[in-house]
Parts: structure tokens; sequence; C-alpha cells
């Protein structure tokens, strides 16, 4: 068996049983997100607390995340990916029903922080076990399946909490998280009958980091997962409406990702990286504007769909180039190039909400967007100055 192939194919733990536990885990933890968006801003305790209070709210999650993540990655060569499976499950269950009981606000920054923990340990274990049981030509695929469960999760989470919350009151969301973490833990229990470590794949996220043109893909992969994070505390409240409405608004963005993301992926092995990721960073900035200057519903809608397309176009080649990273770093991973992928998107969750929650405070939701544009936009152009010049199929 190849060097690439030394996995832990002969354990008790199918490759099957591994992706699915490995994409039910990702789904769940991203379903429960996206449930909290329509219905957390618009909880008494929050209002109360201002939009800087709910910029904090919606950012503690990605922080803790980024924080656990390390400790994931320490637990998951030590022990195995089921162990840290294990403690995301009791966190995410924590979670859920503490977010049921709607208040006080440290009760639902306590919630919010278990929810990063279990993020952190479940993304990173999950991975890892799809990693370390298949083999490694296969194992792209795979991953591909995996990030393509956590974007199902959310595109359904904001819809369905809306419509939950509004015929049956705001704790059915988190109770109805709480069932699916439920039946998610029984996978985890059930199919996970060891666990395995990867053996080749050794090289860490900072490995990969160090390759030339890493830092521009981690750029790129911050500003998708910022601009459309940093909408989600600011917009219930400005906007006024209903859960089920803001659900179908985030919604909205989110099937508009899900249609152009394979379109987008048609074109990231032929098309140059710079074209794809640069149209999204003007994607961005006309979606934030749009959402400023929006006089009418509709016109919400239209900046919510561009939100959509700017996250499939930088997300989609940053996805497929930074798994090219690995393959160049020394020695090579794919592991460690889907851990700083996932380090890189939690960064931009943390980063979103912060941004717009001050600048909503302190300058109004118009201004907000306008400063939240500026900034992405001239992150997003960093990005594009080292980012590696052709495409992945272009190599030589």
């Amino acid at each position: 068996m190849a060097a690439h192939d030394s996995v832990s194919l002969a354990r008790g733990t199918t490759p099957t049983h591994a992706l699915i536990v490995g994409s039910a885990a990702v789904f769940t933890d991203m379903l429960v997100h996206g449930l909290a968006v329509p219905v957390l801003p618009l909880l008494p305790a929050v209002v109360e607390a201002g939009p800087a209070a709910t910029g904090v709210l919606f950012s503690s999650y990605a922080v803790t995340m980024i924080i656990a993540t390390l400790f994931a990655g320490r637990i998951v060569d030590r022990h195995g990916p089921k162990l840290p499976l294990l403690i995301g499950l009791v966190g995410l269950g924590a979670a859920t029903l503490l977010f049921a009981a709607g208040g006080p606000y440290w009760l639902l920054l306590v919630a919010r922080i278990a929810q990063g923990i279990a993020g952190g340990m479940s993304w990173v274990a999950a991975l890892s076990l799809i990693a370390a049981t298949t083999s490694f030509d296969k194992r792209g695929q795979a991953m591909g399946i995996a990030i393509s469960s956590l974007t199902l999760g959310v595109l359904l989470g904001p819809p369905l909490a809306g419509f939950l919350a509004e015929r049956l009151g705001t704790a059915a969301p988190f109770l109805f998280a709480a069932a699916i973490a439920l039946l998610d833990g029984v996978l985890r229990i059930v199919l996970v009958k060891d666990s395995p470590r990867v053996t080749d794949d050794t090289a860490g996220p900072f490995a990969v980091l160090r390759v030339p043109g890493s830092i521009s893909i981690v750029i790129a992969v911050a500003v998708g997962a910022a601009v459309l994070s940093g909408i989600e505390p600011v917009l219930p409240v400005h906007l006024g409406a209903g859960s089920l409405a803001i659900g179908l608004l985030f919604g909205l963005a989110a099937l508009a990702a899900i249609i152009a993301n394979p379109i987008v992926g048609r074109y990231v092995t032929t098309a140059p990286p710079r074209f794809l990721i640069g149209a999204g960073v003007v994607a961005v900035a006309a979606a934030l504007f749009a959402i400023g200057f929006a006089a009418e519903p509709w016109q919400t809608g239209v900046g919510m769909i561009l939100l959509g397309v700017s996250s499939a176009l930088l997300l989609a080649p940053a996805t497929t180039m930074i798994g090219e990273q690995g393959l160049r770093s020394t020695p090579p991973t794919l592991g460690g190039s889907y851990s700083l992928y996932n380090l890189a998107y939690a960064a931009g969750l943390a980063v979103g909400p912060l941004l717009t929650g001050f600048a909503v405070q302190q300058a109004g939701f118009t201004a907000a967007m306008i400063i939240a544009a500026v900034v992405l936009a001239l992150l997003g152009t960093a990005s594009l100055i080292r980012l590696p010049a052709t495409a992945p199929a272009d190599r030589t």
C-alpha cells in the first residue's frame, strides 16, 4: 500500500459510515447556527442589550470555535476523532436547550460559547474521521460531500426557524434543533466503532499557511464568511419583520449560493482565480450597498441574492485552491488544508458580526453597510495580490 493510502481502512469504522457521521455532524452544526439567525436578534433580552452586544453574541460562536479548533486538533492527534465528536455532541445539546430558555443575555452568551465549542470539536473531528478512513485519492471527493452537507444546513436553518417561531414560538426552533442533535448523536455513537487516526496526513494548517499564496486564499475565505455573518445580527432588527420573513430572506441568500456554487465550480479549473474572486469582491460591495440603501423588501431581497452569489464566487475557488496548497506543503496534507479553511471561515464568522454590530450602534444601519462594504472590499482586493495566478488544472 502506498504512503498516501496508509490510512486506517481495516478498522471497524468504514469509509461510508465515516462520511455519513462526518456529513451529519457539520450539517447539524450549521443547521443549528442557521436556526439562530432569525430568532436570536429578536429575543427581548438581545434587543434590550443593543446592536453591539448582538454582534458580540453572534461573533462569540466563531471566536470560541477558533479556540476549540486548536484544542480539537490535539485531541484528535492523541485520541482520534470519536472523543471530540462526543464532546461536540454534549456542547450542542446544551446550547440548544439554553437557547430555548430565551434569556437573559448572559445565558444566551453561554449558549453561543457552548455552540462554538461544539462546532470546533465537531468540524475538526468530522473531517479527521473522513480523512482517517478514506484513501488519499478519494478523500477530496468525500470532503466535497461533507462541505455540501454543511451548505445544506445553512440553506435550511433560517427559513425553518422562521416558520417554527411564527407558528409555535421562539423556543420551538431550538427544541427542534435538540431533537436533530439527538439523532446526530445516535449516528456518532452507533456508526463510529473505533477512533481511527490519519497516518498519511501529518502536517497541520500552519504548514499549509507557509505555502506561497495561502494567505491570500485565507483572506478570501474569511471575507466570504464575514459578509453573510455580518448581516445576521443587524438586518432582523433593522427591518422589524417577523421571524418567518427574516428566515426567508436568509434562505434566499443561501439558495442563491447553492445555485451559484456548481455554476462557479464548473469554471474553477479553467478561469483565472483572480477573475472569480475579484468578481466576488465586487458582488460583496454591491450586495452591502443594495441592502444598506434598500427602501423596499424586494430591494433587500436583491441584496441577499447578491450576498449568496458573492459567497459562491469567493468560496468555491478558495475551497479547491486550499486543497491544492496542501498538496504543495511539506509534507503534503489534505486534512491540514481543510483545518486551515475552517479556521479562516470561523475568523470571518467572528469579524463580520463585530464589524456591523458596533458600526450600527455608532453610525446607523446604512452607514454600517457602507463601512462594511469598504472594509471587506479592501480586504478582498488585498487577497488578489498574491493569489496563485493559475487555476489548479493549469499547474505543470
